[in-house]
């Protein structure tokens, strides 16, 4: 994957944009571009720290948004429309919702919830392997 755009928003938060684009014939490509926010967990996120611990117990202390956007069998001579049309299309669509000041809270609160509904959906993370 190559790094093609870094964007500092508003809330903080930085969204990577990644580009994994890759041939799948002789003359065809799949444009493929990766989205990604990582957002830190903070205590003040939540009503209780019991809350904060339960989903840093599943997670860590990072969140990760991703979104991905691809079109396959994209011929050689449109690759670069392709791929600034879906660049803009994510742009166009999901900026101001990541620029939110409350886009990590509520992300953050949105797992949280889910967590609670679907228990079972979500493992705490394994203990790292001791070293030998």
């Amino acid at each position: 994957m190559e790094l093609i755009e870094t964007i500092n928003l508003p809330n903080g938060l930085t969204l990577t944009i990644s580009d994994a684009s890759r041939r799948i014939a002789k003359d065809t490509l799949k444009v493929e571009l990766y989205f990604q926010v990582k957002i830190k967990v903070l205590n003040s996120f939540f009503a209780s720290p019991e809350d904060c611990h339960q989903l840093k117990k599943i997670f860590g202390d990072e969140l990760t948004y991703e979104h991905k956007l691809e079109r396959s069998f994209v011929n050689d001579g449109e690759e670069e429309s392709v791929r600034a049309e879906l660049l803009n299309t994510f742009k166009d669509n999901s900026l101001s919702y990541l620029s939110s000041p409350n886009f990590a809270k509520k992300m953050a609160l949105s797992l949280l919830r889910d967590m609670k509904l679907n228990p079972f959906n979500y493992r705490a993370a394994p203990y790292p392997e001791q070293a030998e």
